[in-house]
């Protein structure tokens, strides 16, 4: 369990990822919003799930920064089945998206240092600079692009 929560607590860095996916498929801005709503949806799960063991458990913990999480990792012994099995489900979907998005980011660097450098990161800029020279990117780049794309249209 502490692993999964570990891949919970990045949730807030995937986030920040998310901004600099891009697709060719779709609006420029699209990837990064689809991957964001598809987090959002997923949290709104976890609360659902969890909502009665968070308030049996954690109703004195000021939420943020992860610690009802970790207060219901602390817990894990007490919480019911289906929280459980929500936050492995959770935990699994934003390690994925989180390894995926920083796997762009890394095979991305030179394209986003380079060519897209003097662009201000933020609200998709570096994804639409990115998207702009798809053509000229390198074949990893383009590669890490197109795994984004694929997990903004999963469902």
């Amino acid at each position: 369990m502490k692993i999964k929560m570990h891949a919970l607590a990045m949730l807030g860095f995937v986030v920040i990822y998310s901004i600099l996916g891009g697709g060719s498929a779709m609006a420029e801005g699209e990837v990064g919003k689809m991957i964001v709503e598809k987090l959002t949806a997923k949290v709104a799960q976890l609360q659902g799930a969890c909502g009665p063991d968070i308030k049996q458990y954690c109703k004195t913990v000021t939420p943020g920064q992860g610690r009802v999480i970790y207060c219901l990792q602390a817990h894990e012994d007490k919480i019911s089945p289906k929280c459980t099995y929500e936050l492995g489900e959770t935990a699994s979907s934003v390690q994925t998206t989180a390894d995926t998005l920083k796997d762009a980011v890394i095979a991305c660097k030179l394209e986003i240092t380079g060519i897209c450098g003097k662009t201000v990161p933020g609200q998709g800029r570096i994804a639409a600079c990115l998207m702009t020279n798809k053509s000229t990117a390198s074949k990893d780049c383009g590669d890490a692009i197109q795994r984004v794309e694929a997990l903004a249209a999963t469902k």
